[in-house]
């Protein structure tokens, strides 16, 4: 039996994707809720998403519930907060071994879901807020995560160029909220919170299995159902382009690090997301791309430099490491490097590499259930249901002018630079 997918709709924002694959020993149970990034609301969700598989009222503690996934035969339960584009996604996962390779013809499965339930529409609830102490915890593990950004100084510079490029648009704020909007939050404001998420944000709820299990999205579908959805958001459209600056925004920041940082962001209105992936590919995102090997091999500009693409946003990131007095250089480079695939500048050698680069991106699918899980929800971004050969047909298609076309349609938006103090600039140079 081959792999195969359902998608069925438990309710107009409630989607269910099934997908069996006999390889797996194990029921996967993934369920994202999907609700627009908000300054005044993301933290509260965040905060109240990581309490979500640490305790619930039928297990209080971390330890209790830890025990409870143990005996589901080393079953795991784990929360991700994330965002794409314009919206945030909270992500509840929870997995434990299939029926069939139980000892004791335990039902597993029916044990799973029960967990989930209870971790999702039960939580570990004390005067209308979430217990103080598993509360407490979680806040800090917040805050740690917020201050700890800086420390990232990649990391930080995409999200400085981030915020600039997208200001005044939701993918500007961060997934967590800031450090401010954390600390107001109350046991209660955050379980307020919780349940309005509950009953507004979009569901897509992914069960990975070895088997077909005939009954499974009816019982999704009841245990749902005791949820009021009156004003739930469908579904959305994924993609809200972010309009290009009249000017180029240019931004420095000086801070005590050794090495110089720099990103930049580039804006298009080309809506060919699979001829921009292959573009971004042969540009930046690959080891033999065309900025690792002219800006930072060939040349030496810099320590590291690769691009990444988002689609959501079309807009595409390029971040390099870079001495102080390279700066400039390698900002032309880049610059150059791009316009030299929109006149065609590449070789077919190149160009065959990085479609089996996008191949073998795409022949991963089914290695894990994570990966299915992936495949079908960036399908469900994207609008279009297709198969792992509509996908390499897809890149096949491609033509080298798509290519150019592509790289030409991309314009400078934002440039940020973590720059290093003169002292540190001194010590490195």
């Amino acid at each position: 039996m081959s792999a195969s997918y359902k998608r069925v709709m438990l309710s107009e924002s409630i989607g269910f994707n099934a997908v069996t694959d006999p390889k797996f020993k194990t029921n996967t149970i993934n369920v994202r809720f999907i609700t627009p990034v908000s300054q005044e609301k993301s933290a509260a969700y965040s905060l109240a998403a990581s309490l979500l598989t640490t305790s619930c009222r039928k297990y209080p503690s971390i330890s209790a519930l830890s025990r409870k996934m143990n005996r589901l035969y080393g079953g795991s339960a784990s929360v991700d907060v994330s965002k794409l584009g314009d919206y945030q996604i909270i992500t509840a996962s929870f997995s434990a071994l299939c029926n069939r390779y139980a000892l004791d013809n335990e039902d597993i499965l029916g044990e799973l879901t029960d967990v989930m339930a209870d971790c999702l529409f039960d939580p570990n609830i004390s005067n209308e807020g979430f217990s103080q102490n598993e509360f407490s915890i979680r806040f800090k593990d917040i805050l740690d995560t917020i201050e700890a950004e800086i420390n990232n100084k990649r990391g930080y510079t995409l999200i400085k160029c981030s915020r600039t490029a997208f200001k005044n648009e939701p993918a500007a704020f961060s997934s967590y909220g800031s450090e401010e909007d954390v600390l107001n939050l109350t046991p209660e404001s955050t379980y307020k919170a919780y349940k309005e998420l509950l009953s507004t944000a979009a569901i897509e709820i992914f069960f990975v299995s070895p088997k077909e299990e005939p009954d499974i999205a009816d019982k999704f579908k009841k245990i749902f159902s005791g949820i009021s959805r009156q004003n739930a958001m469908i579904l959305p459209s994924f993609v809200t382009p972010s309009p290009l600056k009249t000017n180029i925004a240019e931004e420095k920041e000086i801070l005590p690090v050794s090495q110089c940082k720099m990103a930049m962001a580039f804006k298009t209105d080309c809506k060919d997301y699979t001829a921009m992936l292959l573009m971004n590919m042969l540009y930046g995102a690959t080891p033999f791309s065309m900025l690792f090997t002219n800006v930072r091999e060939k040349m030496s500009l810099c320590y590291y430099c690769s691009s990444t693409y988002s689609e959501t946003k079309q807009t595409l990131m390029v971040d390099c490491g870079v001495l102080k007095s390279n700066i400039e250089t390698a900002k032309a480079e880049i610059i150059k490097q791009l316009e030299n695939i929109a006149n065609g500048e590449f070789s077919d050698e190149l160009l065959d590499n990085t479609r089996m680069s996008a191949y073998n991106s795409v022949k991963t699918l089914g290695d894990t259930p994570s990966s299915y899980i992936r495949w079908h929800f960036t399908n469900l971004v994207r609008g279009i249901n297709r198969n792992v050969d509509d996908a390499i047909a897809a890149y096949k298609a491609i033509t080298r002018e798509q290519i150019m076309a592509a790289a030409a349609s991309l314009k400078l938006d934002t440039v940020y630079i973590l720059e290093a103090s003169e002292e540190e600039a001194g010590a490195d140079e």
